[in-house]
């Protein structure tokens, strides 16, 4: 289920990226709090985001992690669930308190 919701989150920024252009550029200068606030929830400091743009003579595919056959890769954590509950509490203000505009829920993860 994680894998499909993931699919869905990224085809959604995809689109808004191709659409407006001031999204794109807020997304590569400060992709975590650019998806924190558009997912509603805070991504914990440890987990890396990195945004790469393709052209047109560049191809990029991402492979999956390798899963760890001892869990179960759609199963969230204690640890996890408890890091994303909360919600996200940033008041639309970026890194170092500068305002961000408001740019409307893309996707709702947790139901």
């Amino acid at each position: 289920m994680l894998i499909e919701q993931r699919k869905q989150l990224e085809q959604q920024i995809i689109e808004k990226v191709l659409k407006d252009e001031s999204f794109r550029r807020q997304l590569i200068d400060d992709p975590k709090f650019i998806l924190e606030y558009e997912m509603g929830m805070k991504i914990p400091d440890s987990f890396n985001i990195k945004i790469v743009e393709e052209d047109s003579q560049t191809f990029y595919l991402v492979l999956p992690a390798k899963i760890n056959p001892e869990t179960d890769e759609d199963e969230l954590t204690e640890a996890d669930l408890e890091m994303v509950s909360g919600g996200y509490g940033g008041e639309g203000e970026g890194e170092g308190g500068d305002p961000v505009p408001p740019l409307g829920p893309i996707t709702q993860i947790i139901n």
